[in-house]
């Protein structure tokens, strides 16, 4: 039971982790929106790599808390670490860069310009060389990253006194604990172990190669004086003295013209306020000495390797601080570093005035480009390393530091294709690409559309709604409406649907634009085969007829619903789905018209919706007259049995009082049906002679309905005419049918003519039963 509950707390410290990663996306999207302008780059950069160091720190939190394995973090240290480098380069690329640093100096001049100042010369290189100015950027950054990873080795104590239990042998081995198991050294001087050849205490022997392991530690994380610090605690100062012989000479005693210019210059920069005449000298004025020396040390095969590569760092011998590398950062941290200091010694050496004690071949055989350090390390002989330099994280840095920006386009068009790439990822490249175009590093805006898009599918599938409205507002404006569009159609909550329209405002779409295409999209959709041949409301028709409701929040859209609208009837008529239509149509509300027709410069467009919402009004209208008319029709009064000869008295008292009852019941029915016949056949006539060129008239693809409905009204109405005994105004149909004003007769073919005109000619029949000529006309006048 223990062990079950230990794995349950675990799993669901797990799960937390899950939030606090994914609260990168609103984060983001907050970053974003809050700097907006484009001053403000480079603080949206930082406040980025600040949000993935806060989730990264909960994540490690959580993860020292579980007993199974620990979620993957690596993916957001990289991406926390690939923010860092845009910050730190692009603080140097888009400030520094804008004011010239070039130094206006001759080569000729150089030796009498620094003089004997190391230092200066080195600070003119980094002002004038942009490259080495990176190159050290991105070797603080490597070392800024190393210093926030753990490390498992233990702080030393504050002990002063190096290898103290060979000291104590040596001095009291009788009263020593722990005794040494093999012969130690006689002497406590550094080089007693080399030149006796014998090894320190089996205690001392551990603390040494922890401490060494330390120093390279702190030296790696770019914290030298900690390095000192801890080699002095220990101890042992001759260390702690040994880092110090690097350090580039300067006299500030000494006259010299950069050195002028530097301090009046650069007052706030150097590090001389003493308004004495003698101001301290920095560096080491034999450091050639002690770089030969040190590179000779970092070759000692009977050293410590970590040691060596402490002294290595700063001696520029490449193969002793590779041999304690491991991983990809640490290969290019040392390639970098050694690159700088060959370059750093090579300007000094030409142009400091001084006699240097010559290097070593094999220094300067060191010398390698940007693009060839890179290319070394993914062909490393280290699986680990070559295995490294093919992760996405890291050629995304690479590419950022060579400034190769369309090879890490190309790069991510493919990586965006693999479907199991992840989210936080496609988040991840689409802030990067968005960055690099407004700085203008992009120039292809193809690639940068599709990262966006493969995004959005993401938060799509996890409807964030106000993230999809903003992040849609990145592409081109065709596709914005296209995606957006898509994604609100299956929006079906009438606050969330002002919640998303809203949330487009606020981004600058085109809502108009949008809530149309919303409803084009819906209305295209392909009903099956079995909903099609159904006439009466399906779910398909109702989702239909539901999303003109996407035109009723802006007035200013009110054409445009009553176009959409027209174009919804005028498809379910085509199906002959009448109910659905009448319920499409009575989504424009009834002061529609009124509204769209106010004031006297109309357009023809307008003109022309207005025109078609009109016939499909005077439709309806006809269809629902006609129906009450044919209701009431059906429901005439039937007239009682009468009872057989012989019944008894009560059957037929009972049947005279039916009989009466009949009598007054069709009275009223005649009645209503007099004044529904009359209500029926305005509205049947205002489909027959629609004014404006007659019903539909102008409106596209438009002569299927006319074909079939007008016949219809004109059938119907000689229905209501016949029934109602109103034969002569049944034969003046012909009038109608007949008239070139109207023109009717273009939307009958043959069979309904026929079958018109022989329904005319019954009237005429009926007329001649009741005494009248074929016309209506009385014969016996």
């Amino acid at each position: 039971m223990f062990d079950v509950t230990r794995m349950n707390y675990s799993m669901s410290i797990a799960e937390s982790n899950k939030p606090s990663a994914d609260n990168l996306y609103v984060e983001f999207f907050e970053i974003l929106q809050t700097h907006t302008q484009s001053d403000e780059l480079l603080k949206a950069i930082a406040e980025m790599s600040r949000s993935c160091a806060d989730a990264l720190t909960v994540i490690r939190a959580a993860n020292a808390k579980l007993i199974s394995k620990p979620v993957n973090d690596i993916w957001l240290e990289n991406e926390r670490n690939t923010w860092r480098l845009l910050y730190i380069l692009y603080s140097d690329r888009l400030v520094t860069r804008s004011s010239s640093n070039e130094e206006d100096i001759s080569d000729s001049d150089m030796s009498s310009y620094f003089g004997h100042s190391e230092k200066y010369c080195m600070l003119s290189l980094f002002k004038r060389n942009n490259l080495i100015r990176e190159c050290q950027l991105v070797v603080d950054w490597l070392e800024c990253n190393a210093a926030q990873k753990d490390d498992g080795i233990l702080h030393f104590s504050d002990c002063s006194m190096g290898w103290e239990n060979t000291l104590h042998q040596l001095k009291s081995k009788d009263t020593i604990v722990f005794e040494a198991t093999h012969n130690i050294v006689n002497n406590m001087d550094p080089d007693s172990q080399y030149y006796q050849k014998l090894p320190l205490h089996d205690i001392d022997m551990e603390d040494e190669k922890k401490l060494c392991y330390k120093v390279f530690h702190q030296v790696r994380c770019g914290k030298l004086d900690d390095a000192q610090k801890l080699c002095a605690q220990s101890g042992h100062y001759w260390r702690s003295a040994l880092l110090e012989g690097w350090k580039l000479y300067h006299n500030p005693n000494l006259d010299d013209q950069f050195s002028r210019e530097y301090d009046e210059g650069f007052a706030e920069e150097s590090p001389m306020d003493d308004e004495s005449d003698d101001k301290p000298v920095e560096g080491n004025e034999n450091r050639d000495l002690w770089k030969v020396t040190a590179w000779n040390y970092s070759n000692n095969p009977s050293l410590d390797t970590y040691e060596k590569a402490a002294v290595a760092a700063f001696c520029g011998n490449l193969k002793s601080l590779i041999n304690v590398c491991k991983t990809w950062e640490d290969y290019l941290w040392a390639h970098m570093k050694v690159m700088i200091d060959i370059k750093v010694e090579s300007e000094v050496r030409e142009n400091v005035t001084k006699n240097y004690k010559d290097m070593p071949n094999t220094y300067w055989e060191q010398r390698m480009s940007i693009n060839e350090i890179f290319a070394a390390l993914e062909a490393s002989k280290t699986k680990t390393v070559q295995r490294e330099s093919l992760l996405l994280d890291h050629i995304i840095q690479k590419f950022i530091i060579l400034e190769e920006y369309n090879n890490l386009l190309d790069a991510i068009a493919d990586w965006i294709l693999d479907p199991n790439i992840s989210t936080q990822f496609l988040r991840f490249v689409s802030h990067l690409l968005l960055f690099l175009e407004q700085i203008d590093q992009v120039n292809n805006r193809e690639i940068t559309e599709k990262v966006i898009e493969e995004y959005l599918k993401r938060l799509i599938h996890d409807k964030q709604t106000q993230l999809v409205a903003f992040y849609v507002s990145k592409l081109t404006e065709t596709t914005q409406i296209h995606i957006y569009s898509t994604y609100l159609e299956s929006i079906v909550d009438n606050e969330a649907r002002k919640e998303a329209l809203q949330y487009a405002e606020d981004c600058g779409l085109n809502v108009a634009a949008i809530t149309k295409q919303i409803v084009e999209n819906i209305r295209g959709r392909h009903d099956s085969p079995i909903e099609m041949e159904n006439m009466s409301v399906t779910k398909s028709d109702e989702f239909k007829i539901n999303s003109l409701d996407w035109l009723l929040f802006y007035n200013k859209q009110l054409a445009e619903l009553v176009h959409q609208t027209n174009a919804l009837v005028f498809q379910f008529l085509l199906m002959q789905k009448h109910d659905a239509a009448q319920l499409a149509f009575n989504k424009v509300p009834d002061d529609a018209v009124g509204k769209l027709s106010a004031g006297d410069d109309i357009p023809e467009e307008l003109q022309q919706i207005v025109r078609e919402y009109l016939s499909y009004k005077a439709y309806f209208e006809a269809q629902e007259a006609f129906s009450v008319w044919f209701k009431n029709f059906k429901s005439q009064p039937k007239e009682p049995e009468c009872p057989p000869e012989g019944a008894p008295f009560a059957k037929k008292v009972e049947y005279e009082h039916k009989l009466s009852q009949f009598s007054a019941e069709t009275g009223r029915w005649k009645i209503t049906m007099e004044q529904l016949s009359k209500q029926a056949k305005l509205p049947l006539y205002n489909v027959l002679l629609f004014p404006d060129g007659g019903w539909l008239h102008g409106a596209k693809e438009a002569s299927y309905l006319q074909n079939k409905y007008i016949p219809q009204c004109l059938l119907l109405l000689f229905n209501v005419l016949y029934d109602s005994e109103q034969f002569e105004e049944c034969v003046q149909l012909a009038d109608i049918l007949a008239s070139e004003k109207y023109q009717v007769y273009k939307y009958f073919s043959h069979e309904k003519m026929a079958e018109a005109l022989r329904k005319i000619a019954e009237a005429s029949v009926a007329l001649l039963n009741h005494g009248k000529d074929p016309w209506g006309n009385d014969t016996r006048a």
